[in-house]
């Protein structure tokens, strides 16, 4: 049966030693033969579609527990392929150590235990790191981040800071959003030292504010509001809300509408955009990222 997959993925290869890296390919083997599949030409769907049939002969899920070099190459090396994952979505939580007079690997062990789902560790020094979690049912909230960070400061001694990204599909363009979040953690660090957990809705206004062009505007418009800017009704109703300084009697005024209507579309966005503008650091990001939009 392998071998009829070569009619499908012409460029697979039959014998691991036609390559000088098999981690390029996913391999299955059979009982009598064996097939590695470029992992460009490849999707996550099909991937275990064929676990079903054939033994990989890389696993994974070995891969997402064990991830080794292959993401830290995916995320420093700039021609490096992707990691070999069953992972569909991901999304990168940076931390920062002021010190590190502990083995990186007994914070790693402590970090992991509070992880409740499936998630890997990549170091990019001594002191900087990334948590790779993947899009499960349980994620770690910003709140419980800074119980962790509070956990971790007393058991090592050591200040530690995060900055959570937003989930994304495993494809060429993560490594871009590792990049801009990696900047907006940086920015973070030295404009808001003493919040221990920020996100995109803490920067954008700093980012604003060092860069008078935004030449990165489409980035955060797209992270912040999605699919959502479509929505012209729903982007209508938050920008007028705001304008009203928050007073949903007024808002609701202005655009015609019952209040309830009004607070449904509210929660909506919210849902939609992970920003409650009933807070005033969120309502301010969102209005300025909807005065990027228009």
């Amino acid at each position: 049966m392998l071998e009829n997959l070569k009619q499908k993925f012409p460029n697979a290869l039959t014998n691991k030693k036609d390559t000088d890296d098999i981690s390029n390919y996913v391999w299955f083997e059979d009982f009598r033969s064996i097939l590695g599949i470029p992992r460009s030409e490849i999707t996550a769907e099909e991937i275990r579609l064929l676990e079903l049939l054939f033994v990989p002969s890389i696993n994974p899920n070995n891969l997402n527990a064990h991830p080794g070099s292959s993401w830290k190459n995916f995320l420093s090396e700039p021609n490096a392929p992707l990691p070999l994952t069953s992972w569909e979505n991901v999304r990168f939580l940076h931390f920062k150590l002021t010190h590190a007079d502990f083995s990186n690997s007994d914070f790693e062990g402590a970090f992991l235990a509070f992880v409740p789902s499936d998630a890997a560790i990549i170091w990019e020094n001594e002191t900087a790191g990334v948590l790779i979690e993947p899009d499960k049912d349980e994620l770690l909230s910003n709140k419980e981040l800074i119980a962790i960070t509070s956990t971790l400061e007393s058991d090592f001694y050591v200040k530690t800071r995060m900055f959570t990204g937003r989930f994304h599909p495993v494809d060429q363009d993560l490594r871009h959003h590792w990049t801009q979040e990696k900047k907006c953690f940086e920015m973070a660090q030295v404009h808001l030292p003493d919040i221990k957990v920020t996100d995109l809705a803490d920067i954008i206004p700093y980012s604003l504010i060092n860069d008078p062009s935004f030449k990165n505007a489409n980035w955060f418009i797209n992270e912040i509001l999605g699919k959502t800017k479509q929505d012209t009704e729903l982007i209508k109703t938050v920008k007028t809300y705001i304008e009203c300084n928050s007073n949903a009697t007024f808002a609701s005024k202005q655009l015609y509408i019952h209040r309830n209507s009004l607070q449904y579309r509210i929660d909506k966005f919210s849902e939609k955009t992970g920003l409650d503008i009933r807070n005033f650091r969120h309502a301010l990001t969102a209005y300025l990222i909807l005065l990027l939009n228009d």
